[in-house]
């Protein structure tokens, strides 16, 4: 694959010359693609995680928003419950975050 495609698809300097090297030799052992396959598929998974938290974030900001274009009561409680989530969502993934830090950001 071409190395702007490569940068295209987010892939690093590094990663690109570290896997993707095979087309300059002469003959490639079937075992080698199938690291590179398997290394893809990760990349695929990696980017996976980073789309669905850009769609989070995109939701976050699109709840902000209209929050603030028409502020009440209960804008700004749609707004606490999503952040409640996104909170939970952390505590999942990082335990140094605790049940207080969801719950103590209600309004």
């Amino acid at each position: 694959m071409n190395i702007q495609i490569m940068q295209y698809a987010d892939f690093s300097l590094e990663e690109i010359k570290g896997k993707f090297q095979f087309h300059r030799m002469q003959s490639v052992d079937p075992a080698y693609y199938q690291k590179v396959a398997e290394f893809l598929v990760a990349k695929k998974a990696e980017m996976s995680k980073k789309i669905a938290h850009l769609e989070k974030v995109s939701q976050l900001l699109d709840v902000a928003v209209e929050t603030l274009r028409d502020f009440n009561y209960e804008s700004d409680q749609r707004l606490a419950v999503f952040v409640r989530e996104i909170y939970r969502d952390l505590h999942k993934k990082d335990s140094g975050i605790t049940k207080e830090d969801c719950d103590g950001n209600q309004n």
